[in-house]
């Protein structure tokens, strides 16, 4: 008698393992991404890669009062993102605008000056002097797009760490923020990002700025936000300008969502406030706190 053809049990086996490790998979993806083992994540980030994230001040035409995006401005937000897919980790260096640095060609200036003077490699070339990191890659953001990214997702979850008002007409901007936990809307996250009344100036806000970005960071690991990526994405090419490929933001993208809140590292090149003849009220930095920041960093 012949054989029927049938599958056998170790068959049968086999293909509910798959399905069963199909579902698996697709459930970490989808609902805890940082759960996928490292040898499965597929679509993220392979190599060590230093970014420059470079945030324009914002500037209002006086007659129509709309917003004017400067891209050869003065850089009001600076951090360097180092994506580590070896240990999976993501961290970021900020760096205070109002640093003192010897900007090549134009000597001892604010860092925030070097791209009124001379673009993004000029910049570059003045972060390199400062802490050694080649930086290839670079991403411009406005805060329109804190703004659209923050509605997006229907809010962020952010301690905001004192009573904060502020009024400016010509900058267009209205904060009134009170102290605690609170879920701010795009244009209560503006507010709170440009905040500037601080007893340590800059430093404080970057603090902010790093807790803003851990906020949404875990905004968007959230399985409900996943199907607003392609707008999220649209609202990246209104408000971002790169010179990374289509193809290396989504990895890097997938990589931010793989990643856990504990997996994400912090740093400032903090330094002394000091008033300087020529430059004003800047900041030194502590070259031996610098130096151990960067070997942890790199």
């Amino acid at each position: 008698m012949e054989k029927t053809g049938r599958p056998n049990n170790s068959t049968r086996l086999l293909a509910l393992f798959t399905l069963i490790g199909g579902i698996v998979y697709f459930y970490l993806t989808v609902f805890t991404p940082h759960l996928v083992p490292v040898f499965l994540r597929i679509g993220s980030v392979r190599v060590p890669t230093n970014i420059l994230i470079l945030g324009i001040d914002m500037n209002y035409d006086r007659f129509t009062g709309q917003r004017i995006v400067d891209m050869n401005g003065r850089t009001d937000t600076i951090i360097i993102a180092r994506i580590d897919p070896v240990g999976y980790k993501l961290k970021l260096l900020s760096i205070p605008r109002d640093t003192v640095v010897d900007i090549p060609g134009y000597g001892p200036q604010k860092i925030n000056a070097a791209n009124v003077y001379g673009g993004t490699d000029l910049v570059k070339e003045t972060i390199y002097k400062l802490t050694g990191l080649h930086l290839d890659k670079h991403i411009f953001v406005n805060a329109a797009a804190a703004v659209a990214l923050v509605d997006l997702l229907g809010g962020v979850d952010v301690y905001v760490d004192k009573d904060m008002y502020y009024t400016d007409n010509a900058q267009k901007l209205y904060i009134n923020l009170k102290q605690g936990q609170q879920r701010l809307s795009g244009r209560d996250a503006e507010g709170f990002l440009r905040f500037r009344h601080d007893t340590y100036g800059d430093l404080t806000r970057i603090s902010r700025q790093q807790r803003f970005m851990l906020a949404i960071f875990k905004e968007f690991a959230r399985p409900e936000n996943i199907l607003k990526a392609p707008i999220g994405l649209e609202i990246a090419r209104q408000h971002f300008h790169t010179n990374m490929p289509l193809g290396a933001i989504i990895r890097l993208l997938n990589f931010t969502r793989m990643i856990g809140e504990k997996d994400i590292v912090t740093y400032t090149a903090s330094g002394e406030p000091q008033d300087i003849p020529g430059v004003g009220s800047a900041l030194i930095t502590d070259r031996k706190n610098l130096e151990n920041v960067l070997k942890e960093f790199q």
